[in-house]
């Protein structure tokens, strides 16, 4: 599905990412985790074509580098931490995922508009599908960028920290939403800094640190070898038939 091979990438003079390898499969929810400055969104950045790198970024075997912008985003959908907050409807955002398939004319077809009421109820958001998105809540602003990448239908679904200001009861409501995603067909790459988060709704996780990845493989084998307490500095405790983290020895 997606191939990252051999990439390493700079900011100015300071390197963000070294020889990053890794591999994104379909129906599978990865999850990155790591410090602050571990190179998590650079990698993302670079996977989105926003940053400059060396290596090799593959979609189904296709070279990234040489795809044009409209195949690529069929390919792939990106979510930044940081979102805007424009005065168009939910409609109108849920609407330009539309954006690769649209003619010459710019205009949505009646299937383009089915897809994204679709996209939009399977995200439960009929009641503010006409309401403008900078007058809704937090929660609902994140589903309706959400399903804007599902109406965008492609292959891999990228989020940066995509619950990082959410309540705790939204944040996981958002996170069950991706596995759902997940076990539909789509490949979901995504950055949190909960790692607690992580460890319960991954499938893989991917461990970065300096740039580099430290860790990279299924959930279980990860809570197995004890990198993250390694990495963060955490204990860890299970209940429940689950693990948890927290501060000190």
């Amino acid at each position: 599905m997606l191939e990252v091979k051999n990439l390493s990438a700079c900011r100015g003079k300071k390197q963000v990412l070294r020889n990053i390898n890794l591999e994104l499969l379909s129906g599978t929810l990865t999850v990155i985790i790591g410090k602050n400055g571990s190179g998590k969104s650079s990698l993302c950045e670079c996977i989105n074509a926003t940053v400059s790198y060396s290596g090799k970024i593959l979609f189904s075997g296709e070279d990234a580098a040489l795809l044009p912008p409209r195949k690529r985003a069929r390919y792939i959908s990106y979510l930044p931490q940081t979102l805007r907050c424009p005065h168009i409807t939910v409609e109108e955002l849920v609407s330009l995922g539309r954006t690769p398939y649209v003619g010459v004319s710019g205009r949505l077809t009646e299937e383009d508009r089915k897809k994204c009421l679709q996209a939009s109820k399977e995200l439960g958001l009929e009641a503010v599908y006409n309401k403008f998105v900078d007058e809704i809540s937090g929660g609902e602003r994140q589903k309706a960028y959400l399903a804007m990448m599902l109406a965008q239908d492609s292959d891999v679904l990228m989020l940066d920290e995509p619950t990082s200001h959410m309540d705790i009861g939204v944040e996981r409501a958002f996170a069950d939403t991706l596995r759902i995603l997940a076990k539909k067909g789509k490949a979901v790459l995504a950055v949190m800094h909960n790692i607690n988060l992580a460890a319960d709704i991954a499938d893989r996780i991917i461990v970065m640190s300096g740039g580099k990845i430290v860790f990279g493989g299924k959930r279980e084998e990860c809570l197995r070898c004890e990198i993250i307490e390694k990495e963060f500095g955490v204990r860890r405790f299970d209940a429940a038939g689950k693990s948890f983290f927290a501060a000190g020895k």
